[in-house]
């Protein structure tokens, strides 16, 4: 009796019923990941209050080469800018920098944000 034999003997209804308990367990493992997955993402994340300045500060160590050239367009550390990526994502901030391997760093009001400048379709500057 081969395996094709097998299945071909098997009535609708064990179809449907070993699918129903593929889907019982698969939620039970589901389940199980987010009730014990959790406690060990958590415990692994630590929260720092650290000063903006120190911050700032580090940021421009990490990116230290102050002008960008980007189409012929000159920008330099400290301008206000408008970065328009390759997905249509905007990105508006204070330029930080950018760094020997094309990774730009711009500073948002709430976020500080790397992004390649191969994947950036337009800058803008923001008077």
């Amino acid at each position: 009796m081969s395996m094709l034999d097998v299945f071909f003997a098997l009535d609708w209804r064990d179809i449907i019923l070993a699918a129903c308990i593929a889907l019982v367990v698969f939620l039970v493992v589901k389940f199980l990941q987010k009730l014990f997955g959790k406690k060990e993402q958590e415990l692994g994340f630590k929260v720092r209050n650290m000063d903006m300045v120190d911050v700032y500060e580090k940021c421009k160590e990490l990116f230290p080469i102050q002008n960008l050239t980007f189409h012929g367009k000159e920008f330099t550390r400290g301008m206000q800018i408008k970065i328009i990526t390759i997905q249509k994502k905007i990105i508006e901030g204070e330029l930080i920098g950018i760094n020997k391997v094309n990774l730009v760093c711009i500073r948002t009001h709430n976020q500080i944000i790397a992004h390649q400048i191969e994947k950036i379709e337009e800058i803008i500057g923001i008077e």
